[in-house]
């Protein structure tokens, strides 16, 4: 019973700060406590040069004659690999490519982080539901408990005392099983989020929109992403993106009695069909592509199924909610009169007592199954991709 005790002192607490941390600001605080060397994607890039392709060259050459009368020349050249007009352009649009990348990669990992804390919360509201259901029926049965003890001490029989003792103690050990659940659920949300009050007003609205949601889901562009990024670097591949090369020579000739110095400036364009590419090039692409493509057609069919599925969970769920709250009307009316037929010895007592047992998890099926609907609603918003 101390375990009991202690354990609703933990709950008020949870109750009493549950307000202090948002969706949001639990997420972001999950966020931070990720392992960056594990998780950041946004490690710096090297810069890339606006201009050139690659790093410039320069060379140096000597040409000794082995003649008396003859010339020596000295040569230093700079090259530099200049981009071209469609280089710079495509360039752009890879840069650009990889900025959007790096942006749905963290949506991405604060979609998982979302998933984590949601299932997290809603397993721990469950096993606190259950504890309650759990503890309505040892409070009950310690009442019983007690009548029943008197009446044995007054030279009763001590049948129905042995038959609720054995019931207080199932009770004590479910109720210790879903204590250590809620505790350890606890510390997986303190683990993922830094925070030991989980908040229990957590609550989402399902989705309505299943075909809009999917096209904006951070998977579904990342492999967009991706595709158009091939494309890009398919076009590379092309002979327009090969660099101008410019060369600045100094030439120095020297001979008996003079001396000549040159300067000039070499211009190599390359030649050829812009849109020119290997056929390894074309290969490689149209397997990529046709990978990138793969994903998301397995991507769509598994998201549909899946959304499927809790939707007529959900369905299911809040048919099964109003059949519920109905049947704890009864049921409750059906309690009363079982207490007055006890009153009155209409009814044997280790019946009664198994029948009352049953009717107070009865009464509370309609909470517990409201959770199951708000959990769902959850994991519609996850699959949706849709973080907190």
């Amino acid at each position: 019973m101390k375990s009991v005790i202690l354990f609703s002192l933990v709950f008020c607490t949870f109750v009493n700060a549950q307000e202090d941390y948002s969706s949001n600001r639990l997420l972001a605080k999950s966020l931070n406590r990720l392992n960056p060397a594990q998780f950041d994607s946004t490690q710096e890039i090297n810069e890339v040069s606006s201009w050139l392709v690659g790093l410039p060259t320069t060379g140096f050459s000597l040409l000794q004659s082995d003649n008396k009368l003859g010339t020596d020349e000295y040569e230093l050249s700079l090259n530099l690999p200049f981009k071209s007009h469609a280089r710079k352009h495509l360039d752009k649009q890879l840069a650009d490519q990889t900025q959007s990348l790096l942006a749905i990669t963290q949506q991405n990992k604060a979609l998982f982080v979302s998933g984590l804390i949601r299932e997290t919360i809603w397993h721990y509201k469950i096993a606190l539901k259950k504890r309650d259901i759990e503890q309505s029926k040892l409070d009950w049965l310690n009442k019983q408990k007690s009548l029943l003890t008197r009446l044995v001490q007054s030279g009763g029989s001590n049948l129905d005392l042995l038959f609720v003792g054995k019931q207080l103690l199932d009770a004590q050990i479910t109720l210790l099983e879903l204590n250590q659940q809620a505790q350890l659920r606890q510390t997986q949300f303190h683990d993922i989020t830094g925070v030991s009050e989980v908040p229990l007003s957590f609550v989402e609205d399902g989705v309505k929109d299943e075909n809009t949601i999917f096209t904006q889901h951070p998977m579904v562009k990342q492999l967009q992403l991706s595709m158009q990024q091939a494309d890009l670097q398919y076009q590379l591949a092309g002979k327009a993106s090969n660099p101008i090369n410019v060369s600045l020579t100094a030439l120095d000739i020297r001979a008996i009695g003079a001396n000549d110095r040159q300067y000039g400036v070499g211009i190599q364009v390359p030649i050829g069909l812009s849109k020119s590419k290997t056929q390894a090039d074309s290969s490689n692409y149209l397997q990529q592509q046709n990978n990138l493509s793969n994903q998301l057609i397995t991507l769509e069919r598994n998201f549909k199924t899946q959304f499927s599925q809790l939707s007529n969970e959900h369905d299911f769920l809040n048919k099964k909610q109003i059949l519920l709250e109905q049947q704890a009307l009864k049921t409750k009316q059906i309690f009363t009169k079982l207490e007055q037929l006890r009153t009155n010895n209409e009814l044997n007592q280790g019946l009664f007592f198994q029948r009352m047992i049953e009717l107070i998890a009865s009464i509370h099926q309609g909470e517990l199954n409201q959770l199951y609907i708000n959990q769902n609603e959850s994991r519609q918003k996850q699959l949706a991709g849709i973080t907190l």
